[in-house]
């Protein structure tokens, strides 16, 4: 993959598959947005994937929804007993309230957690990143509808 994608998305897939807002089909799969106002499309590719969502279409790395159905499939490892702590998260209120500026946004969802959780976090987060550091995928956009059916 030619672009790697920040770390704010990795949260975000990690609060998708925690809050199970990931439906895989036998071609393609449906990721729910954290405010549920959207259905993002992933469409399976033969070396990689296509997505609906604006990281995927216009920056050209793999957004959240891509990075969460890759943790459903197994492609990414995560620690399934981390999970918990990124359910019930609104990214998208949280992005708008800091205006996209995501390091804020972490900020404030880490903030309840102790230093130890915290860690822990950041590490899930790191981890999941550096698998991707040497995948060889396609990433493509697609231009699916977006709303929920």
């Amino acid at each position: 993959m030619e672009k790697k994608p920040p770390l704010s998305k990795i949260y975000e897939a990690l609060s998708a598959v925690a809050d199970q807002r990931i439906d895989i089909q036998t071609d393609r799969a449906y990721v729910l947005s954290s405010d549920h106002a959207k259905r993002y499309t992933v469409k399976f590719l033969e070396n990689g994937y296509s997505s609906n969502d604006n990281a995927t279409l216009w920056q050209h790395y793999p957004g959240y929804p891509i990075l969460a159905v890759m943790m459903m499939q197994g492609q990414l490892k995560i620690h399934e007993e981390r999970l918990s702590w990124f359910r019930a998260v609104n990214w998208k209120q949280l992005n708008t309230k800091y205006k996209n500026q995501y390091d804020k946004a972490i900020a404030e969802f880490l903030e309840p957690f102790s230093e130890a959780v915290r860690s822990q976090i950041e590490d899930e987060v790191e981890c999941v990143f550096h698998q991707l550091e040497s995948m060889e995928l396609t990433i493509k956009g697609n231009r699916e509808p977006r709303n929920p059916e």
